[in-house]
């Protein structure tokens, strides 16, 4: 059985974990951290498991700049 507190190739360090809450300005207990880190890795298993290569692009929307009163290009 694998080790729990065992990192995957895609999960956070304690450390890495640490710099993104001071970046994000929040406030997390040191005694939550190990549950955060857990939590955080399950809610990005989906978007890690997901191969972008196979989306089909798509072209952005074309914008549409109304030109501006009296401006006549005639």
């Amino acid at each position: 059985m694998a080790d729990p507190n065992e990192l995957t190739p895609n999960e956070l360090t304690m450390d890495e974990l640490r710099e993104r809450i001071r970046v994000a300005g929040i406030t997390v207990a040191e005694h939550r951290l190990a549950m955060v880190r857990r939590l955080l890795a399950d809610a990005l298993a989906p978007v890690r498991a997901l191969d972008s290569r196979t989306i089909r692009t798509v072209e952005p929307a074309v914008k549409f700049v109304p030109e501006a009163k009296g401006d006549s290009r005639e």
